[in-house]
């Protein structure tokens, strides 16, 4: 499913999810050029400036304190976890690394964080998504 329309302009920005593909439009590509996309099957970091794509967990269970700690430099004021098909919560453990490294979060299926990954983007929120596919 195609999100939203999209606003390039030097950010990264989520064209769809699908079938446990990230579909991810990189900073100033052109609204037509699909061939330009990255598709991701994997997990991933994102900011609007920053791409993440070989980040180690690649299921939620796998999710460790030290995989948060790529954060840190994203500079970002929440995360969007993203937890694949199919909502599932971090544990406890997880949760309380976040909130150590100052970072507010929300916890959604892949599908719903990618959309509200784009809408903060567009209101020039500082947001990080960690997704899941």
């Amino acid at each position: 499913m195609k999100f939203t329309l999209e606003q390039t302009g030097g950010t990264y920005s989520l064209h769809s999810y699908s079938d446990g593909t990230i579909i991810i439009r990189p900073p100033n590509a052109a609204p037509e050029d699909d061939e330009g996309l990255l598709r991701l099957e994997k997990s991933c970091l994102l900011s609007p400036e920053h791409l993440i794509d070989d980040w180690p967990p690649q299921q939620m269970a796998e999710l460790t304190t030290e995989h948060l700690q790529a954060l840190k430099g994203l500079k970002a004021e929440v995360l969007l976890l993203g937890s694949g098909k199919a909502m599932r919560f971090p544990s406890t453990e997880q949760l309380a690394a976040l909130v150590r490294l100052g970072i507010g979060y929300e916890v959604m299926d892949t599908a719903a964080a990618c959309r509200t990954y784009n809408v903060l983007v567009s209101e020039g929120r500082k947001v990080a998504a960690a997704l899941f596919p």
